[in-house]
Parts: structure tokens; sequence; C-alpha cells
């Protein structure tokens, strides 16, 4: 009678299975986070989309005139207030970016309740104060700014909100900013909105 043999894996054709299991991770999950940051994009140009459309909304009743905030950073009280009390904007949700990681700037009730939101807001009132602010958004640009429809369409309205030096809410775009326009569009620059602000 002869001994049969136990058929099974080498230690060399296990090592080789992980490395190829190590390398398809390496594919897959940058391709799956890349695909989730991209749905969070689209989600945060539609919330700006709208957010434009409630001011636009609000302008129609208010002698073209957009609602003024006190600063285009937080708080943005004046800003919910006017758009709730025409029920300009009917889901909270899209004062903020789904990807925003800040606490302060992501959605909860109490950010809601105390104004802030996760966008800048460009019809304002008061000079940008914040130090960690680019100097660009605190000395560069004139204040106080009241949007009005009639404007250039091109006139920035709402973007990401982006800071000196720290890499915006968008993941794959570490400066990539969205943006809003009078005009109803919503665009990316990739390296802040400096250049593109009207």
């Amino acid at each position: 009678m002869s001994k049969g043999f136990k058929k099974g894996f080498t230690l060399v054709e296990l090592l080789i299975v992980i490395a190829i299991i190590s390398f398809l991770l390496a594919i897959i999950v940058p391709a799956a986070g890349r695909a989730k940051d991209q749905s969070r994009l689209i989600v945060c140009r539609s919330n700006l989309k709208n957010l434009l459309l409630g001011c636009r909304a609000y302008a129609n009743d208010y002698n073209s005139r957009l609602p003024v905030s006190g600063k285009l950073h937080n708080p943005h009280t004046l800003l919910i207030d006017k758009l709730r009390s025409g029920k300009y904007i009917s889901n909270e949700k899209i004062y903020f970016c789904p990807s925003e990681k800040k606490d302060e700037l992501k959605f909860s009730p109490e950010n809601l309740a105390a104004g802030n939101i996760g966008y800048f807001y460009f019809s304002y009132s008061e000079r940008a104060t914040l130090s960690y602010l680019s100097k660009f958004l605190r000395k560069d640009i004139p204040w106080s700014r009241e949007i009005t429809d009639s404007m250039n369409g091109e006139t920035l309205v709402f973007s990401d909100a982006w800071f000196s030096g720290i890499p915006t809410a968008h993941r794959w775009h570490k400066k990539g900013v969205n943006y809003a326009t009078l005009d109803g569009s919503v665009h990316m620059v990739k390296e802040g909105p400096k250049e593109m602000f009207r």
C-alpha cells in the first residue's frame, strides 16, 4: 500500500497569492475612494446650485438684491434667517459640503443654529477678519459687497470654504474649490478661486 500525498499550497505559493491580493487592494481602494469623493463633489455642486437658486428667488422678492450676510465666513445667521423666512431653502443640509471634515463646518443642528455653514458667501457687509483666512480674502476683496441679480453673471456668490495653507474639503483635489456664479453656473477651480474672483 502506497502512502498518498496531501495536496496544499507551498509557502511560496501562499506568498504569491498574498502579493496579488495586496496589489489588487492597492488598486481598488484608492479607486473606490476617488469614486466616493466624486459623488460628494457632485452633491456639493448641487448644494451650491440650490443655495444660489434660493438667493436668486429671494432677490426676485427684494428689489433684485441677494440677501446680505455679516461676513463671507461664518457665522451666516443673517443669510440663514433671510432664506428661511421666505422658505427659499427647504433642505438645511445643503448649507454644508458633504466632503467637509472640520467639525465647525459639517452639518449638525448646533452648527446650523449658530449660523455656521460649510461654504463662503460673497454678499456681505463687513470685512473678513479671521487670521487663518487667505490674505486675499481678508484684505484684497472689497467690502461691503452687496450682490444684485443685474451684476456680471461671473460674479462669485458661493464657494467651498478655503483657508490659507490648509487642504480643502475635496481630498482628491487638495486645493480644489467648487464655486457658484450669479449666472447659475457651478465650477471647480483646482488652485483656489482667487484668480476667478469677480
